[in-house]
């Protein structure tokens, strides 16, 4: 990605806190295998990966809770903290097989590294899977900070994780952007008064334009041209 001629260094905020699966990574297919897996290990058929898009998001137990509940054996919400575990094992054998940098995420991670921006990471996925995706595919280094679903006593779309990625990292929320591609991405960066852009193509299953975000951008290459100095970005028409 070539950055805009007419963006200085000055331009860019202070932070840049980024959501994970769906706006930086595809990690659907590896997401699916462990939720098939686990779903087969309790004689229920798994899911096709374009039916478990739409699933991911809230964290481990909301993604069991969807997947079976999809396969017609609904279990309630202890059970799927039960399950957590054996799913996490079943993930972490598989997390880095086929998860992937989504087109231009790394050039505009290294476009804000460059333009002196910090970049944090604020997912609801659990920190040590996390980690080990960024470190297989060589990201780790671009983030002062990593906020897992298991970092703080909340997950988005509460504002404790995003929050604490500001208070790691000493910037004021007028001073940083939250990216990300669902609406618990919005509700997290709204509670804690950041501004939010939102990429077109994540694992909602919902137009992104619907989910209330400051500015929508057609693509993660027109990251850079949304980001203004300490001011809020503009809601696109």
């Amino acid at each position: 990605m070539t950055a805009p001629k007419d963006l200085m260094l000055s331009v860019v905020p202070a932070a840049v806190v980024w959501d994970l699966d769906g706006t930086l990574v595809d990690s659907a297919a590896d997401l699916a295998t462990a939720l098939n897996a686990l779903l087969n290990e309790h004689g229920q058929q798994g899911h096709t990966v374009d039916n478990v898009r739409p699933m991911i998001g809230n964290g481990v137990v909301k993604l069991i809770e969807r997947g079976f509940r999809a396969a017609g054996a609904p279990l309630d919400e202890a059970a799927c903290d039960v399950l957590a575990p054996r799913f996490l094992e079943l993930y972490m054998a598989c997390a880095t097989d086929q998860t992937r940098l989504v087109p231009s995420a790394r050039e505009v991670l290294s476009y804000l590294h460059n333009a002196g921006a910090r970049q944090a990471l604020c997912t609801n996925k659990p920190y040590d899977v996390t980690m080990q995706i960024l470190d297989a595919l060589d990201v780790a280094g671009f983030f002062t900070v990593v906020v897992g679903g298991d970092s703080t006593t909340e997950k988005k779309p509460h504002p404790l994780p995003l929050q604490t990625c500001l208070e790691e990292m000493g910037v004021e929320p007028d001073d940083a952007v939250m990216i990300g591609d669902s609406g618990a991405d919005v509700g997290s960066a709204q509670a804690a008064g950041v501004p939010v852009i939102l990429v077109p193509d994540g694992y909602t299953g919902v137009p992104a334009v619907s989910l209330g975000a400051d500015y929508v951008v057609g693509s993660l290459a027109e990251v850079p041209a949304c980001l203004g100095p300490r001011k809020r970005v503009q809601r696109s028409a």
